[in-house]
Formats: structure tokens, sequence, C-alpha cells
């Protein structure tokens, strides 16, 4: 806090301050709601509570001590959990202790690929953006912008992925990827669509242990055409983790679907279990490339139509129904530049809840109520 009055920084696109807390009014409420989406639908940054400001620079510490920081933070997370739609993912907040035993907050609020966003508590239903002057409501142009952004963005980590499987199925390569239903996980950082990563490609090999392949007690790492690239080895190829020199990466598995007397079966939560296991240590291989997030993750499941994806633990066998398509594009997940194990497992959930939702569930049973993934196989 003392850097910032010192240093005399001033507000910003990606800063604002705040000399007291947010009341409980609804105008109160509704400024809260309206500074934090207007750093979501921009480009991110901090709201600092607690901090003078003079003509728009830090100027002083105002300290707050007249409250618990626990309870006010917890009230603010739910006003922004209930007033802002769709919901922003990754908003961090915490307090920063003073040595005159006050507090101040600090709120870190992530850019938003899911927006845009708009503040609807008590009817409120505005969009908010950010800029060096504060925050302004957009324009016709600045909305229609707003909107076509975060689909191109999709559209984009869409494209590669769609690309990708296409190329592999043609089984144009050299050590084509072995069939009978393949699992594909692609995982795109953003930064990477704006051709803002090239990776060191020594990095990664001096990190390799984070990109091993999916269901293997070894792998072959080498450099190829792509970037760098992580096989099973063997005869067959049976799956690979490929990093491409833009910080995407591609990690496959072939042979997921099994025939047995009741016909076509896919280990679900086996499979499941690679997947929690290995995409967590994927995202982190790529931080400590010094890849940002925010990540897309797109999970495939290719060559399974009739396949039944078994998740009962009963000794009468499982009693899904079998998978209606041959390709299975399950909606993609969003994680917020916070790496961590429970929010990768978090992002993943809406992906593995449209796969239960084929099989007859209304959502993955796989999950606790923390939204991280425990295999729960207790059905």
């Amino acid at each position: 806090m003392s850097e910032l009055v010192n240093a005399q920084v001033p507000e910003g696109a990606g800063i604002e301050y705040k000399k007291q807390l947010y009341g409980n009014s609804d105008s109160d409420k509704k400024e809260l709601l309206k500074d934090i989406s207007a750093l979501a639908n921009t480009n991110g940054g901090h709201l600092v509570i607690g901090i003078e400001e003079k003509d728009g620079v830090a100027s002083s510490i105002a300290s707050i001590s007249d409250t618990n920081p626990d309870s006010e933070i917890l009230r603010m997370e739910q006003v922004v959990r209930s007033g802002i739609e769709p919901p922003i993912i990754g908003v961090k907040m915490r307090a920063v202790n003073l040595a005159d035993g006050g507090y101040t907050i600090v709120c870190r609020i992530p850019k938003s690929w899911i927006g845009p966003h708009r503040v609807v508590a008590k009817g409120h239903n505005r969009f908010y953006l950010r800029n060096s002057a504060g925050v302004f409501e957009p324009g016709i142009d600045e909305l229609r912008s707003m909107f076509t952004q975060t689909a191109s963005t999709l559209e984009q980590a869409k494209a590669f992925r769609d690309s990708r499987i296409s190329e592999i199925c043609s089984g144009a390569d050299l050590r084509p990827l072995v069939g009978n239903g393949r699992l594909f996980i692609h995982i795109v950082p953003t930064a990477s669509l704006l051709g803002l990563i090239s990776l060191d490609l020594e990095v990664l090999h001096s990190n390799s242990q984070h990109f091993w392949p999916m269901g293997t007690n070894g792998m072959s790492p080498r450099f190829n055409y792509h970037g760098y690239l992580c096989e099973r080895g063997g005869e067959e190829n049976y799956g690979y983790v490929q990093v491409f020199r833009n910080g995407c990466i591609e990690a496959t598995k072939g042979s997921i679907v099994r025939k047995l007397e009741n016909g076509l079966n896919i280990p679900g939560t086996g499979v499941e279990e690679l997947i929690f296991n290995s995409v967590p240590k994927y995202i982190k291989g790529l931080s400590v490339a010094g890849v940002p997030g925010p990540f897309i993750i797109l999970i495939t499941l290719e060559g399974v139509l009739g396949a039944r994806y078994a998740v009962r633990s009963s000794m009468w066998g499982d009693e899904s129904h079998p998978l209606p398509y041959d390709v299975m594009r399950l909606p993609e997940g969003f994680l917020d530049s916070e790496v961590s194990v429970k929010n990768t497992h978090k992002a993943m959930k809406p992906c593995f809840d449209a796969l239960w939702n084929a099989i007859g569930y209304s959502q993955s049973q796989n999950f606790d109520e923390n939204g991280v993934w425990n295999g729960n196989t207790k059905r």
C-alpha cells in the first residue's frame, strides 16, 4: 500500500481506488458491481479499498478499522456473486493488515473471456467498461465489439481443436494415433490466440515432467516441428502430449473404447481419473514456462458412437444410454490465470456435466460439493 502512495500511482484502466468500504444501500451495492464488472469487461485489474486519491493519484492510506475484514469480504463476495450476469470467474478479495491495526482490501478482477458481464442487481441491467478516465457505459459499437471479442476467442480455440482432430483422424502422420476410440484434450491460453507467446523450448525440455502422457509409466520427449513432444513410446502410438510454440497443448490417448460381451464400453471413471490427474500438471507446466492464463480447456471423444460411458460400480454392470455421436465435443472449460488443482477441476466440471447428461444423469456424480473431482463411484 505504501508503495502505491509513495510512487503516486495513478488510477487507470486497470486500477481503481476507494477511500471507504462500499455500504449496504442499493446504490452502494450497484457501485461495487459497476466497478468490478467494468474491470472484468475491459482488461482486468485491481480495486483497492482503503486508499485515498487526489486528482486520480494515490495520496494516502485510509486505514479501515471499524469492521471485521473477513465479514466484509464475505458480504462483498455475496453481492458480486448475485449481482452480475454471467458470473465473473476468478474474482479474488483479500485483506491487507496495516501497522496501525487497521486494514485495506485488495480485489483482483481478471480479464474475462466469457463476458460481457452486466449488472443485474435490483433490475439495473447495464454493462460497463473502464478506461484511463474511469468507468463508463459502452455505446452500441462498443457493446457489439464486447460480444464479438468473446465469440472470436472461443471460435479461434474451437477452430484450432477441430483442425488438429481432422488432421489426426486423416491418418497422415508418420505415427498415427491408435483408433478404437480416442480422447483429445486441447488447452489453449487466450494469450496464444493474440500471438503473444513464443515458448523457449529449452525451458520445456527442462520441465518435461509436467507433460507426462496420460496412462503411461514412461515417455520419450523430443523437439519436433511444432515445438516439444512427449510420446508414450512403443511401436504403436497410443498417446502423446504436444506442446506448441504458441503455448497450446494437445494431449491424446488412443483405444479408450473396449469391446465387451454387452457391447462397446468406455471405462468412464478411469478415463476421468487420467484427465483430472494430468490436466492440472500440464497447466502447471505452462505456468512454469511463463505462459499466462486464462486458459480454455477443450475435451473431445472421437470414435465413440454407440459406446456406453460406464460410471457405475454395480455388479450388474452399467445401464447408461449409449453415446449418441461419433465425435463428442464437450463444452469448453475456462480457467482463470490463478492456477490450482481445485480451480482446474472446477473449470472442467461443465464439460463432464454435459457428458453425463448424454448418458442420462442431471450432472456428473464424480464431484464433491466444492466442484473438485473425487471419482465417487458409490451409485
